[in-house]
């Protein structure tokens, strides 16, 4: 318990830092703006591989899709907020295995070197395991999940987005936690400005 507790201050600390210049720079003027997008995810589920790592499960990844919104300028200029489903159904270990879960939380631009910008993000909402035949587990968690996005404009008002997620579900098991972790590639679309 007490490492989750300094990994969630960690990544408090960083989401507070504000060091760079914003990640949809040539999109946005002053004022927040809104964007939606969609990303293909690979997660390491943690339940039925050797570790936690995302590159340890081999063809038991669990792969799926990741529709997300970010409200960016939200306050000052560098901090936004994103909320977003991650639904994993497909080719985990074992049949009838599958995660989802639905976050938000804030985000923060860090860092932006030409074409690409960085930025950090810490989710909390609900998470939920299926468990293949009748395994116990199966339900509902609360989860936390800090993150790291790189966007690359593509249009004036498209960017490509890759990021790695570490998601958190302390209680899992009765407070045994699991640690789903894993990659998404996807884009996104300037939707508004205010």
């Amino acid at each position: 318990m007490r490492r989750l507790a300094w990994l969630v201050a960690a990544a408090l600390l960083i989401l507070s830092t504000t060091v760079s210049a914003q990640s949809h720079w040539s999109a946005e003027g002053a004022g927040m703006s809104v964007w939606v997008g969609a990303e293909i995810s690979t997660f390491n589920p943690d339940y039925g591989c050797k570790n936690d790592s995302p590159f340890t499960c081999g063809s038991h990844q669990l792969l799926g899709v990741s529709p997300f919104v970010d409200a960016n300028h939200v306050l000052f200029r560098r901090l936004g907020f994103e909320g977003q489903a991650r639904i994993l159904p497909w080719r985990g270990p074992g049949d009838g295995l599958s995660e989802s879960s639905y976050m938000a939380g804030p985000k923060v631009s860090i860092a932006r070197f030409r074409s690409v910008g960085f930025s950090g993000k810490f989710l909390a909402g609900g998470a939920h395991i299926t468990l293949p035949g009748h395994a116990p587990g199966s339900g509902q968690y609360f989860a936390m999940a800090p993150g790291f996005i790189a966007n690359m404009r593509v249009s004036r008002r498209v960017f490509a987005r890759a990021e790695y997620e570490y998601q958190l579900w302390p209680n899992f098991l009765g407070g045994g936690g699991l640690t789903p972790n894993g990659f998404s590639f996807g884009f996104e679309y300037a939707l508004k400005r205010y």
